[in-house]
């Protein structure tokens, strides 16, 4: 029996990096998806390929034996034998052999969420495998230590999102709120290229905060009040509030230090194009931009995004999140 589950990708409208220090964020999961396929193995261990990365490696009494990709691979995979990991120590499971395939469309280090993804669907496919009904607060629950492996201290925001799916307001200790909108916005994505580690800058934020505590502090409150306004205005449909209100935290993430020369050279284009709000998504240092835009707007602000060097993504909100599906 082959049991497979999906999960998406996410953008952050709102609030990154402030989240992990409490403050509110607004996180949207798109239709960019990771695959993951498990099914019993005939040999003992925990054989895991991924094929975006062409990396495959086994994992056995504590062990790992490389199969293709040496250490990188390694380094890959570690987080999905840890997610495997955190399905049998919670059910207590035990099992002789086990492979896992990963077939993720998701772009790696740009801010898309990609490690959430994978967790999070690994984590659902093994529990079918088991005949396991985990409820989403414990999928995410259960993918926090694979995220933490790759991200060093994250808020969940990720792995949350690409659970629940829709668009979420998201605050640590606090109940997921998901928001149903009369009105959709749309966003174009744009990606610098340039790939990075998102816990290198979560650490950056970290030092910023013990180092100069009362201005980190004073951009928290600030960075919660754009948020709950954003919540009014996305319910409102007041896109140009919205807008303004992304304007607003792009300069304070510019300000602690997470943009890049790159990212702003996106973020102007697609202002000058004609965006109505454009600010840098996840972890910053490069990756993606994301830019709200009027219908009619789109392809105008798309083509100017792409005109400055940056690959561009037309995104729809996943309302679903992860799921179990059939081949």
């Amino acid at each position: 029996m082959v049991s497979t589950a999906t999960a998406p990708a996410k953008i952050i409208l709102l609030g990154e990096h402030f989240c992990v220090h409490g403050s509110p964020a607004l996180s949207m999961a798109v239709n960019l998806h990771a695959k993951v396929k498990v099914k019993d193995w005939n040999q003992k261990g925990l054989y895991i390929l991924s094929k975006n990365f062409e990396v495959e490696g086994i994992y056995r009494d504590g062990e790992y034996f490389d199969l293709k990709g040496g250490l990188t691979g390694k380094k890959i995979l570690n987080p999905v034998r840890l997610a495997v990991e955190e399905v049998l120590k919670y059910s207590k499971h035990s099992i002789e052999g086990l492979k896992v395939e990963v077939d993720s469309k998701i772009p790696v280090g740009v801010g898309f969420g990609s490690s959430a993804a994978i967790s999070v669907s690994t984590i659902m496919a093994v529990a079918q495998h088991l005949g396991l009904n985990l409820s989403r607060k414990e999928i995410c629950r259960l993918a926090y230590a694979s995220e933490r492996y790759v991200h060093f201290n994250p808020s969940g925001v990720d792995q949350t999102t690409s659970t629940y799916g829709g668009i979420i307001l998201y605050k640590l200790g606090s109940p997921i709120q998901s928001l149903k909108l009369q009105k959709q916005p749309i966003f174009v994505v744009g990606n610098t290229g340039i790939r990075r580690i998102t816990g290198k800058f979560v650490k950056k934020v970290d030092k910023l905060k013990r180092e100069r505590k009362k201005l980190v502090e004073s951009m928290l409150e600030t960075a919660e009040k754009i948020v709950l306004e954003a919540v009014k205005a996305l319910k409102n449909g007041d896109w140009d509030k919205l807008g303004s209100l992304m304007d607003e935290n792009q300069k304070i993430l510019s300000n602690i230090g997470v943009s890049h020369p790159k990212l702003d050279l996106l973020i102007n284009a697609a202002k000058n194009a004609g965006a109505l709000g454009a600010k840098l998504t996840g972890g910053g240092g490069g990756g993606c931009m994301i830019a709200l835009v009027k219908p009619k707007e789109w392809l105008k602000v798309a083509q100017a995004i792409r005109n400055v060097g940056g690959e561009v993504y037309k995104v729809k909100t996943d309302w679903v999140g992860v799921k179990t599906i059939s081949d």
